[in-house]
């Protein structure tokens, strides 16, 4: 039981607050430049479709849908992502161009390596 406290506690006092604090510098952001880009209104729709799945999990959680190894399971995970980074956003999100951006960089041919 006790891990699911501590993963409903994680939830409701910690990471629906960061994600809906994130949400609103989101809007903000938008309402000072009067208009989204499309990054921004993809990060937004994303915000908010983490904040839905957090708000899920802890009506799961409240209904007894999830036992105490899964939730221990669970906290384990959310809280190693928190502490992953310092920077709000990567802290929420999985950037795909930083994981192909330094794969290919042994393999990059300048101009003058045509002999191949």
């Amino acid at each position: 039981m006790a891990y699911i406290m501590q993963l409903k506690h994680l939830i409701e006092s910690e990471l629906i607050p960061d994600v809906e604090d994130h949400i609103d510098d989101l809007f903000e952001g938008i309402a000072s430049a009067k208009d989204a880009t499309p990054e921004e209104r993809s990060d937004l729709e994303d915000m908010q479709a983490l904040r839905d799945e957090y708000k899920e999990l802890l009506k799961e959680l409240q209904s007894g849908d999830i036992d105490e190894e899964e939730a221990e399971q669970l906290y384990t995970e959310l809280t190693a992502m928190r502490e992953g980074g310092d920077d709000d956003e990567d802290d929420l999100e999985y950037d795909e161009e930083d994981e192909d951006e330094d794969d290919y960089d042994e393999f990059d041919i300048d101009k003058e390596d045509d002999q191949y």
